[in-house]
């Protein structure tokens, strides 16, 4: 698709894997000095965190060159007089790291635990850990207090500790943003410390990460009119749920569509805005242009979803259609937008494993998902992971406001706006999350915290 020509304007994510295989390449090819790439990380993490420290500043070392960045580290805080101390776990280290033990300032102290310390650096081990993780490290997570700001130096050591905020060298790394790992690391910084950077503008993994620059939602021209905007068709609602229909109609009108109608069972649902048309059974699907299928749907009505999908037509299946996916392709015309619990129900009963708690294993499951049902995947949570089986894009919204109900209705109705309009089913995914996550932050900083109406209303702000 031409969208993969704008790999340029987002940002590469690696695999551990990946990362490990790429710094030694580089180190090989450019003739780096490890010695140097170390220093210019220690000086990058104290630039980036520097607004951050204060108070007594504890770097706990390990024995590779991760800990080596944490004593270079060491010895800046130092030079610029702070009160640190390093945690020095492990009696030996590489080459490296042994070297820069013995060249700590003298101001430097030695501690013995983690404990009593306002700031502390994670430097125990960074991409290259594997395998289970040690009683030193284990020690050391359980050993640090609440209250104490933890900033760790590329990734937060074997997934046990919890971070404020974490450097990133050389490239990001795909454990930063796994959804259920994402509060491990929490801000995420980026710093390159010497690597040649026309060397780090693409992912050997197919992943990138994407940001509010990456959408190219258009504007409206001065020709457009209701019948060029599109005609979705909402099939949802029950006289159980009665809401979610509604919610994603109104999020297809902020979005932009033209038209939007309502088809669904229940004589129940009704709606106050009067642009909304409401059909009570099914009409000639071939007049819409997109489709969002399942908000309120509860058990469903199969051969709505046969009709829809024999049109040719995009659409959305969320919420309650994702039921009826085992077993269907749709040709690269359907966007599934599952949230977490969604996806593990939906992946169990197309026995393949779901991935989750894993970045890699992830990766894969979706891009198999995807695949498998010849469709674009948008897997929501507070990380975003997009695919259509292909690379990967990562929208890192991290905004709880967004957690609020009705707020996946939204997102499946302002998908169904942009494919109405003519996007193609992953462009008008990417559009969809990054607009959704945008209208979060933006009724976030209007209202504190708000409703699904609200957010809405935020959609056509930002649009």
């Amino acid at each position: 698709m031409a969208f993969r020509l704008y790999h340029g304007t987002m940002q590469p994510v690696l695999s551990l894997e990946s990362s490990k295989s790429l710094d030694h390449q580089l180190i090989a090819r450019f003739s780096l000095s490890e010695s140097k790439l170390i220093d210019g990380a220690a000086e990058g993490i104290f630039r980036l965190t520097a607004p951050m420290i204060h108070g007594r500043i504890l770097i706990a070392a390990g024995p590779g060159n991760n800990g080596s960045d944490g004593l270079a580290l060491a010895n800046i805080l130092a030079r610029h007089g702070y009160d640190v101390d390093v945690l020095l776990p492990y009696g030996k280290g590489n080459k490296e790291n042994m070297r820069r033990r013995s060249e700590l300032h003298a101001s430097v102290g030695i501690a013995r635990s983690a404990e009593g310390y306002d700031i502390i650096y994670d430097a125990l081990f960074g991409f290259g850990y594997h395998g289970e993780a040690d009683g030193n490290v284990r020690s050391i997570a359980s050993s640090i207090s609440k209250e104490s700001t933890v900033i760790a130096i590329d990734v937060p050591s074997a997934g046990l500790v919890r971070a404020d905020a974490t450097v990133a060298l050389m490239s990001l790394k795909d454990v930063l943003f796994e959804p259920a790992g994402r509060n491990l690391a929490g801000k995420v910084m980026l710093h390159n410390p010497g690597f040649p950077e026309a060397e780090l503008t693409e992912s050997p993994d197919g992943l990138y990460l994407l940001s509010d620059s990456d959408s190219s939602i258009r504007g409206l021209s001065i020709t457009d009119y209701k019948n060029t905007r599109g005609h979705v068709a909402i099939i949802g609602g029950s006289d159980r749920y009665t809401g979610a229909p509604r919610l994603s109609a109104r999020a297809a009108f902020f979005s932009g569509a033209g038209l939007v109608t309502i088809v669904t069972h229940s004589a129940r649902i009704r709606d106050c805005n009067p642009a909304v048309m409401i059909e009570e059974g099914a009409g000639d699907f071939s007049r819409f242009s997109s489709f969002v299928i399942g908000p309120g749907w509860d058990s469903g009505d199969e051969e709505h979803l046969d009709k829809a999908t024999a049109t040719g037509r995009p659409a959305v299946l969320d919420a309650d259609a994702l039921r009826f996916v085992p077993g269907r392709r749709f040709f690269n015309r359907a966007v599934l937008t599952p949230h977490i619990g969604e996806y593990r129900r939906l992946m169990a009963s197309l026995s393949i494993p779901d991935g989750l708690g894993d970045a890699a294993s992830l990766a894969s499951s979706l891009r198999r998902l995807a695949t498998d049902t010849e469709s674009v995947v948008v897997l929501k949570s507070s990380v975003v992971w997009i695919t259509d089986g292909s690379d990967i894009f990562i929208y890192d919204g991290c905004n709880p406001s967004l957690g609020v109900a009705g707020s996946g209705d939204v997102l499946a109705g302002i998908i169904g706006a942009l494919l109405a309009e003519g996007e193609d089913p992953l462009r008008a995914a990417i559009d969809g999350v990054i607009l959704h996550q945008r209208a979060g932050r933006s009724a976030h900083e209007r209202y504190g915290f708000y409703s699904a109406e609200e957010l809405i209303e935020e959609t056509g702000r930002c649009r």
